[in-house]
């Protein structure tokens, strides 16, 4: 198929750059509309959009805004299409040549329900069938809208950000410190081998889970009397120095996005998911656990803070003035550990190393956020990790041991 008029579109655009909103709208838009989106190549049309907004430095938050409308509107077309045409939706045009699309939706409905509106949007295949079948199959609107606004608030940054961030990259290739590159391939490699050797390490010793526990419970104790003695001092003004080019407007920009992985919105939002994905598979949902695993976690961090009394290597407004150990990288650290857990302990083995990696690298991000930041010294970070770690693992062995009482 001949792609040249992406070619003019985004030359077009790069003269008009006003205009990279409402395209982006516009595409999304569709993208999502059953049959267009199937032969529309949405996915590198909005990562070339993502990349030209980046490139220009525009702001991040009306481009999501524009493709999160497009998104919106576009599957609610769809289902108001199958809504209004219920079976006569086989009989007309493309359906009528290609039932095998309306099949697979079918089909692909009838084993998730609600949830394939969410899960249908990251599918490429089915992407743009999902709502027109729903609505087709006489999914009430009641349902279906706050599901289809509530899924496209996660599409449009899955969609958009890595060509924004492309693009802004490619902008200044020039400003990119050696330290920030090699962060971040150390960060990527790390999360993707680990998972590995600790399934093998842990198959070959026979570790079971109880050893973690008390072993993040000996580390944890290990950091914090080794801050409180002052051994962590020389590392944390060190570390510090080390980052003092990264602080620059655009990475600052970045990493205030990237710590907002560890805001309590964000983190509920996953626990909640978990929680229906559970419901809606398993059929168990273990709500007392991971409750009063919040808490404690919230309780020893809190309490960590005022006993230890260690100041911030920057005061910014609106923040606590204990820096020791890092709250939210304590408590990204205690919802991803709990969701990996949960949701990739009965999984084969590549979807276990999938899950454990992406919960790494998101681990590691909201931690180097803070360090990017300057909130935080890197003691605080891994004092974060290691009481999150615990918690986690204390939930995660109080829901089996609930499971099978």
């Amino acid at each position: 198929m001949d792609h040249s008029y992406l070619d003019t579109l985004h030359l077009w655009l790069q003269s008009n750059i006003i205009w990279v909103g409402p395209v982006i709208a516009l595409v999304a838009c569709l993208e999502s509309l059953a049959v267009v989106g199937i032969v529309l190549p949405g996915v590198a049309m909005l990562f070339a959009l993502g990349a030209i907004a980046g490139a220009a430095e525009l702001s991040i938050f009306p481009i999501l805004a524009w493709a999160f409308a497009g998104a919106v509107i576009g599957d609610g077309l769809s289902f108001l299409l199958g809504y209004h045409f219920h079976e006569n939706l086989r009989r007309i045009w493309p359906f009528k040549s290609h039932p095998q699309w309306i099949e697979r939706g079918e089909l692909f409905f009838e084993r998730y329900g609600v949830m394939s509106v969410v899960i249908g949007r990251f599918v490429g295949p089915i992407r743009p069938i999902i709502p027109a079948v729903a609505g087709m199959m006489n999914m009430r609107p009641v349902y279906f809208f706050p599901v289809n606004f509530l899924s496209a608030i996660g599409w449009a940054p899955v969609y958009l950000l890595p060509g924004y961030f492309t693009g802004a990259a490619l902008q200044m290739h020039d400003q990119i410190p050696d330290q920030l590159i090699k962060i971040f391939v150390t960060v990527i490699a790390v999360s993707v081998l680990l998972p590995v050797i600790a399934h093998y390490l842990g198959k070959w010793l026979r570790l079971s889970l109880s050893f973690y526990l008390i072993l993040s419970l000996v580390l944890c104790t290990f950091i914090i009397s080794s801050n409180v003695a002052g051994y962590f001092d020389l590392l944390n003004r060190l570390f510090f120095v080390w980052l003092a080019p990264l602080y620059q407007p655009w990475v600052v920009k970045t990493m205030e996005w990237v710590t907002l992985m560890g805001s309590i919105p964000f983190l509920a939002a996953l626990i909640i998911g978990t929680w229906l994905w559970q419901y809606r598979f398993e059929r168990t949902v273990q709500v007392v656990p991971v409750i009063a695993g919040s808490v404690l976690m919230a309780v020893s961090v809190w309490g960590i803070k005022y006993l230890v009394d260690s100041s911030r290597p920057v005061m910014a407004m609106g923040l606590d003035p204990y820096s020791f150990p890092s709250g939210h990288t304590t408590a990204t650290t205690f919802v991803v550990t709990w969701i990996v857990g949960t949701l990739a302990i009965h999984k084969p083995m590549k979807w276990q190393w999938i899950i454990s990696s992406l919960g790494l690298f998101i681990m590691f991000m909201e931690g180097l956020s803070r360090l990017f930041l300057h909130v935080h010294w890197v003691g605080d970070v891994i004092a974060g990790v290691l009481i999150g770690l615990f918690w986690a693992l204390t939930t995660i062995l109080w829901q089996k041991m609930k499971e099978n009482a």
